[in-house]
């Protein structure tokens, strides 16, 4: 049986063997305080890109991404994106109880401080060692994919721009493959041995200056949120891609 969770923006859908980002179909967009329907910005496209990245993603490296099944239009105009379904939890929940609770687990209630930090150091090396070195391999000489361009969050929220266009490599200067918001949010773990399973969320994907892709997955949720708060921070970035 599928489970349907409906937010704001966009519809999330799971399955027994999948899971489907939607936009909302024009007449069945939620209204905002004042009556209006509420638009996903970029909503069509932000899903053909995370579609077009996960394939990239498959084809040229190994960082464990889910497989696309199918992402397109549906018969009402509707854009979705429905990949292969990846169980875990998430690395900022690995330490809200003990994962361990084989003799003898850390603790038998409240957070578990130990399984926080087993989480925290097996992020920490496989992004860094095995993800980072991948994405940077993959490069261009001009930002975005497929002539879309979606910053991270901290700079969407800071500048509502309506298009951000496509910056050009200087001569000698190469693009490599970003995630765009590689925070711990968007590492999944095995619930068991906090081994990283499976990478997601791959939205605002695209070929940036490296120096864009900030280490956001060594972050609690207090720091991260702390960067959407970092305005000097932000306008360096944007300096980047424009």
């Amino acid at each position: 049986m599928s489970q349907i969770n409906k937010g704001i923006f966009k519809i999330y859908t799971k399955t027994s063997t999948s899971f489907i980002k939607s936009e909302y179909a024009t007449s069945e967009r939620p209204m905002n305080r004042a009556g209006k329907p509420i638009i996903w910005k970029w909503g069509a496209e932000r899903l053909k890109n995370e579609g077009a990245a996960l394939e990239l993603l498959a084809k040229f490296t190994a960082i464990p991404v889910p497989r696309v099944i199918s992402c397109g239009k549906d018969e009402r105009g509707v854009m979705h994106l429905e990949v292969e379904r990846k169980d875990g939890i998430t690395a900022e929940a690995a330490g809200k109880h003990c994962r361990m609770p084989s003799e003898p687990s850390h603790t038998t209630t409240g957070s578990c401080p130990e399984c926080e930090r087993i989480a925290s150091e097996q992020v920490n090396y496989f992004i860094e060692k095995m993800v980072m070195p991948q994405l940077q391999k993959l490069k261009a000489t001009e930002t975005g994919l497929d002539g879309f361009v979606l910053p991270p969050p901290r700079i969407e929220q800071y500048d509502d721009r309506h298009v951000w266009e496509p910056k050009k490599a200087t001569s000698g200067q190469e693009f490599v493959f970003c995630h765009g918001d590689l925070s711990r949010s968007n590492i999944l773990l095995d619930p068991h041995t906090l081994q990283v399973v499976c990478v997601v969320d791959w939205e605002q994907a695209g070929f940036y200056p490296a120096e864009l892709e900030h280490p956001l997955w060594r972050l609690n949720y207090t720091e991260y949120m702390n960067t959407y708060r970092d305005e000097a921070g932000i306008r360096n970035d944007i300096i980047l891609i424009t």
